[in-house]
């Protein structure tokens, strides 16, 4: 019974979601909406409604910024899904593949790692606060700094890395895109306006420009600290080993 209820549900579900596609506009058609409103009003007007110079940042973070705090919502639902199967370290200090390798690595790559990292993390930094003004933003630098945690960990081990950012830092920033994202909806209640919306009417029209910016950082900064701790907590959990194999410390 259980497999025919499933089966009804998902014919009724795809019926659902052929009816909707075959009722959008053909892809690619000039006279499409996003083709003949849309895009127009986002490249013509998107630096004075946006207050942003990047307009791909006002795009994501201000016309459809519940969208992409659905998407960092998903982010951070990965993370627990890969916690909720892998689980976390028992002590906070843990130990992978390279922990326990017989063979050391080259003097000379622990040097270079040990010299780019800084700069790498660096590097990220600028791109995630100047996110509304160049190319970048919060995805981008916390990718960077996720990925240079994965250099370091294959060179210096699991044990290294998780001293570097052991689990209390971790935790508490994986959900600050979340976070950043109910924070500035929320002020935007308190402003009078919508929820995520950067358009305060209780606020001086003279001051609603620098507003925006700063909040726009601000949503940029979570993005980048949430991001990068859940992809280097996703790392920690996927290269972990038990620690009934890992080496006495």
């Amino acid at each position: 019974m259980k497999r025919v209820a499933s089966l009804l549900f998902i014919v009724a579900l795809a019926v659902l979601l052929l009816y909707v596609v075959a009722g959008m506009p053909p892809m690619g058609d000039p006279d499409n909406p996003t083709a003949t409103h849309v895009i127009p009003r986002y490249l013509e007007r998107a630096e004075e409604e946006t207050h942003t110079v990047n307009v791909i940042t006002g795009i994501i973070l201000n016309y459809r910024g519940y969208d992409t705090m659905g998407e960092v919502t998903v982010i951070f639902c990965a993370l627990a899904a890969v916690l909720a199967v892998l689980g976390r370290e028992r002590r906070g200090v843990i130990h992978g593949f390279v922990d326990r390798s017989e063979v050391p690595s080259s003097t000379i790559v622990k040097t270079m790692v040990r010299f780019m990292v800084p700069f790498i993390i660096l590097f990220s930094v600028y791109t995630i606060l100047h996110g509304e003004t160049s190319p970048g933003g919060g995805f981008q630098g916390g990718a960077v700094i996720g990925g240079s945690m994965i250099i370091f960990t294959t060179i210096f081990g699991l044990y290294e890395s998780s001293r570097r950012i052991p689990l209390k830092v971790r935790a508490s920033l994986e959900g600050a895109a979340v976070m950043g994202f109910f924070l500035v909806g929320a002020l935007g209640l308190v402003g009078g306006g919508n929820f995520l919306t950067y358009a305060w009417p209780r606020v001086s029209r003279s001051l609603h420009p620098s507003l925006v910016v700063w909040l726009t950082v601000l949503v940029e900064v979570g993005i980048g600290l949430g991001g990068a701790m859940v992809l280097t907590s996703i790392l920690f959990a996927m290269i972990r080993e038990e620690e009934e194999i890992a080496p006495s410390s």
